[in-house]
């Protein structure tokens, strides 16, 4: 994870935020852009929302990350499946690079998120079990996946906080209880903020 994305996840609350574009003052919820090629997230007011709120705003220079969060019913992945695929670890999130079409793994660890590569073939394989994998939008949102708890369609920044939280509460080599007990919170409001689809579908209607 960049400096700037870390920033992003442990910035201070009391810290006055603003836009990062035109430096407007911005409430504590707010929405972002990715800034391409750098792939940095930005701050954004509701008015630079607007503007980049289409693929050909700003020559694709800024994506503006979604707000759709899907919970995929069914799409738990079992152990074999694990065992293919994904890196040795419980939580992991799937972004596709709009620059080269390939899928990219990344997964929490004490000094932020790890990238490692995947599979193209497992990654087409996932896609032809679970077709909705298919409307995943490139780069501002991700498969992300936890052995536990289950699996969900989410923007990019709900990986990187998360990716965050843990890093800053990270202990010894697994992460520790605090770590297993912020997952579990995560995830249940998670759910609370998702829409519910069927893995084997392909809805794309928005949270």
């Amino acid at each position: 994870m960049s400096g700037r994305l870390r920033e992003l996840a442990t910035r201070p609350r009391e810290r006055a935020q603003r836009c990062e574009l035109c430096a407007e003052p911005l409430p504590d919820a707010h929405r972002h852009l990715l800034e391409l090629p750098a792939r940095e997230l930005r701050c954004a007011c509701r008015a630079c929302q607007l503007l980049f709120d289409h693929g050909a705003a700003g020559g694709g220079h800024y994506r503006l990350v979604p707000e759709r969060r899907l919970r995929l019913s069914g799409a738990r992945l079992d152990e074999e499946t694990w065992a293919g695929p994904w890196a040795p670890v419980r939580t992991v999130f799937v972004i596709v690079d709009s620059t080269t079409g390939l899928p990219v793994q990344h997964y929490p660890s004490p000094a932020g998120a790890v990238r490692a590569p995947l599979d193209r073939p497992a990654w087409d394989r996932l896609r032809e079990a679970y077709p909705v994998l298919g409307g995943l939008e490139p780069d501002v949102e991700a498969l992300l996946s936890d052995r536990d708890h289950g699996a969900w369609i989410v923007p990019v920044d709900d990986c990187y906080a998360l990716v965050g939280a843990l890093r800053s509460r990270w202990r010894g080599l697994t992460g520790g209880q605090e770590v297993r007990r912020h997952l579990t919170q995560f995830f249940t409001d998670l759910d609370g903020r998702s829409a519910g689809a069927p893995a084997t579908g392909n809805d794309r209607s928005p949270a």
